[in-house]
Formats: structure tokens, C-alpha cells, sequence
């Protein structure tokens, strides 16, 4: 068994390019997948699509491994096209904005996630939560309401996911400082159970975040591992961690074992969490051709089957 990424190499909306992707993950052999289109943006399913999309994952006899949700526009995108993380966004759609109105688009947005997910039968959506650090270091004001208005949104959240079966899942990201995302963590988890919350370890963004232990995250938060994205990379400079745009350059969602990543220890961590395997990928397989795009999956899939196998054994 093995779980990929839906958009494992490009995000185009259209069904015909989701499609394709789904038959050639098929074809190369993975038996899950977790549903990342639409991951990023303010794009909201009807139920038809919900039912289209049902019908596609039953035709090639996926199981899933969760959905990758949207936290609502772009975060951290300024006028002159550079990233920002570390101040507030302020989308339509923002599940910790201050506007009460664009709060509740977001928790909305993030309902149509859980419903899709329901539908499907994915057990958990991925959530990202970046957050404005910068803004919160400096104004104890802001960083009082912002806290107010998240956990509101989750509040409101925990019943809605409860009766339909879903969890969340919060991922650790890019850009934001190991101690901030710590505290976010921590404060998280100690408000929200288990059996509404849980955590996504990324490993890509374990390895550009904490440079001198790339699987803190993992270590830290075990207990509530239930989504996995796992990539490689080659790493990124201390002092390049805070920058948007290189640490996007850096993460390069390449296949394990290519990177700096220990998958060794990985799989150590992963076999003494509650996460129900198999392992998931979230990658991206560039090819110039059909032959190549097939051999860069299959390829996907032996290191996946791989992965899989290394827990299982240090679960026995």
C-alpha cells in the first residue's frame, strides 16, 4: 500500500487534468491518495462536484488518505508579488481574521472541506495556519484577539467536524520560526482532544524551519501524528528561513531518499505514533514525457512501499 498526492504535478482545476492524474496514479500502482487540489485559494465544491469527485476516486479504486484543505487566499502575498509571512492577511476568507465577517468565510470555506471529505470518506483534512509571527511578537493587542477569533473558528468547528467524522489536522509550515510554531502547537493541543485534533508533519518543512533537527516536529508532537506529507529536500541556510521566496525555492517536495531528510528515523517516529499507515507522499514529478512522468511515479511508489515497510517493522 502507498498514498500520493492528487496533484502531484500540477494544480490545474479543469477535470480532465485531475482525471488524468488520478489514472496515471492508478496505473502506477498506488492503492490511497490524499486530495490536494484546490489547496490554496478561496475555491468552494458544490455537492454535485462533491458526488463527481466520489465517483472518480471509487472508478480507480482509491482509498483515502485525508484532503488537503484551503486556509483562504493566499497568505502572505504582497502588492509587489513578494511573500510575507510574518504579517496578517486579510482575504475574504480568513478563519483567524479579526473581520467577523471574513472569519466566518473562512470557517465556511473550511466546512466545504469537511464535507468533501465526508463524502469521499477521508478520515482528516490537512489545515495549514500560518501564522502572522511578526504582528504577534510585537502587539500583545492583536495577538490576544487573533488567539480569540482562531479559537472561535475552532470551537465552532470541533462539532461540525465531530458528526461528520473528520479530524483536522494542523501542518507545520515554512517561513514561521521553530519557536513560534512551537507555541502554536502547544497551545493547540492543550485546548483541542485528540479526537478532534490532530498533527500533519511535513518533513520538507521540518528541514527548513528547525536546520539542526529536521524531524523535531515529528519528535515533538508524536502523540498526534494522523497526516503525513512526506518529501525531501537539500535543505536550506540559517538565515534564509525567514525569507519567503528562497524558502520557497528550497522546498522542493522531492522524493525521500534523495534529500537530507534521515527516513530512518522517520519511519523510528512514525512506528510509535497512532498514525494508520500507509505513508503519504506529497511530492512533485516533473516530466517531459508520458514514459518519464509513469517511471518517476512508479519510482514514487517503491520508495512509498518502502517507507511503509520500515514502520511496519519497527511496529513489530
Amino acid at each position: 500500500m502507498a498514498a500520493i498526492n492528487t496533484n502531484y504535478k500540477n494544480d490545474i482545476a479543469n477535470i480532465e487534468a485531475i482525471e488524468e492524474q488520478l489514472k496515471n496514479i492508478a496505473d502506477a500502482g498506488f492503492s490511497h491518495v490524499q486530495w490536494c487540489h484546490d489547496w490554496l485559494g478561496e475555491y468552494v465544491y458544490s455537492h454535485i462536484e462533491m458526488v463527481q469527485i466520489k465517483q472518480m476516486l471509487e472508478k480507480y479504486n482509491f482509498k483515502l488518505k485525508g484532503l488537503h484543505a484551503a486556509e483562504g487566499g493566499v497568505p502572505g502575498l504582497t502588492q509587489d508579488g513578494n511573500l510575507d509571512f510574518g504579517h496578517r492577511f486579510e482575504n475574504r476568507k480568513n478563519y483567524t481574521s479579526l473581520n467577523e465577517y471574513n472569519r466566518l468565510a473562512g470557517v465556511e470555506l473550511i466546512q466545504n472541506r469537511v464535507d468533501l471529505a465526508h463524502i469521499i470518506e477521508a478520515k482528516e483534512i490537512v489545515l495549514h495556519m500560518q501564522l502572522p509571527y511578526i504582528e504577534l511578537r510585537e502587539d500583545e493587542d492583536f495577538k490576544k484577539k487573533y488567539w480569540e477569533q482562531a479559537f472561535k473558528t475552532f470551537d465552532e468547528l470541533k462539532p461540525y467536524c465531530r458528526t461528520r467524522g473528520v479530524k483536522i489536522a494542523i501542518e507545520n509550515l515554512l517561513c514561521t520560526p521553530k519557536q513560534e510554531q512551537m507555541d502554536q502547537f502547544d497551545t493547540l493541543f492543550e485546548r483541542y482532544d485528540f479526537d478532534f485534533m490532530g498533527f500533519c508533519f511535513d518533513s520538507g518543512h521540518g528541514s527548513m524551519v528547525c536546520v539542526d533537527d529536521p524531524l523535531f516536529f515529528a519528535k515533538r508532537y508524536k502523540e498526534r501524528i494522523i497526516a503525513l506529507h512526506l518529501q525531501d529536500t537539500d535543505g536550506i541556510a540559517p538565515e534564509l528561513i525567514e525569507d519567503g521566496m528562497a524558502a520557497l525555492k528550497h522546498d522542493k517536495h522531492a522524493l525521500p531518499f534523495t534529500g537530507i531528510i534521515n527516513w530512518d528515523d522517520l519511519a523510528k517516529i512514525v512506528a510509535r505514533s497512532q498514525y494508520k499507515l500507509p505513508v503519504t507522499l506529497e511530492v512533485h514529478l516533473k516530466s517531459d514525457t508520458y514514459d518519464q512522468e509513469m517511471f518517476n511515479l512508479k519510482d514514487a511508489l517503491g520508495k512509498a512501499q518502502k517507507l511503509d515497510e520500515m514502520v511496519k517493522n519497527y511496529r513489530k
